[in-house]
């Protein structure tokens, strides 16, 4: 996706850090995601990371190649490369985001861009950025994944709930694991058969396979068929959206300067 700038080479190498997802028409998130960030930094070297190895390996047997963050690390090293500045396209700093923090490092200067949501000022920036895709008269469900194995990766989507369900009494926050889980659409299910219409909004970088299946599917367990309504939507997910995009890029800012003045 990228080719090395030798204009950039005494800056840091920014590594773009996704979860990744093996749907095709999701996978055109990270196309305009690469367009936005070669604008915004375009004296940069830019490159992409993936932390699933088994999108990874699916992929690879459709005969697309992407790359684990180890192994973007491991090139970048060979390549004589000193300072990297890591972005992470999580949404929260969970279990995907902390393998970027595992990796060995050494030799290296190396700085790393905080997820989405990892202040609660990220979370009140959050919901702002998400005002131009919710209708505050529309029952509306924020699609979040949500972690079983580990709640204390879950805080901050509590957070978000608590304080974006107060400001838009018809919208919940709903995750495909662990809390707040589905429960909450059992709120929205009446207000849609009221309304006609439910809409979902991704609270996810890419639209992948729990959009398309668990949220939007037509088996009778998926969040559409669960609530019910006459009409279901689903706006585009995170990476389109270009508020989103600012507050991660805003953290970029943050250590670009910081590896700069080193």
């Amino acid at each position: 996706m990228s080719t090395p700038n030798p204009a950039a080479a005494a800056k840091p190498t920014i590594v773009l850090v996704a979860f990744g997802t093996s749907v095709d028409s999701a996978r055109r998130v990270f196309d305009n995601i690469y367009v936005h960030a070669c604008r915004r930094y375009p004296k940069y070297d830019i490159q992409w990371a993936f932390t699933s190895r088994v999108i990874i390996h699916k992929l690879k047997q459709l005969g697309i190649t992407t790359r684990y963050v180890g192994e973007v690390v491991d090139e970048l090293r060979s390549e004589g490369v000193s300072k990297i500045a890591f972005q992470s396209l999580h949404v929260v700093p969970g279990q995907e985001y902390r393998r970027v923090l595992d990796l060995d490092l050494s030799g290296l200067q190396v700085a790393y861009g905080n997820a989405l949501m990892t202040s609660d000022e990220d979370v009140e920036t959050v919901i702002t950025a998400l005002a131009s895709q919710i209708d505050a008269t529309q029952p509306t469900v924020l699609v979040a994944h949500g972690n079983d194995h580990h709640p204390e990766f879950n805080e901050r989507l509590l957070t978000l709930a608590e304080k974006i369900e107060q400001r838009y009494p018809r919208l919940v926050v709903a995750s495909v694991e662990g809390d707040p889980g589905t429960e909450p659409l059992e709120k929205i299910k009446p207000l849609a058969a009221e309304h006609g219409s439910v809409r979902f909004v991704p609270l996810m970088i890419v639209a992948g396979d729990h959009v398309l299946n668990d949220v939007m599917g037509d088996d009778e367990g998926s969040w559409k068929n669960i609530i019910s309504a006459n009409h279901a939507e689903c706006v585009p997910s995170l990476g389109w959206n270009k508020s989103i995009l600012e507050i991660y890029f805003a953290h970029l800012d943050k250590v670009l300067a910081q590896l700069e003045s080193r």
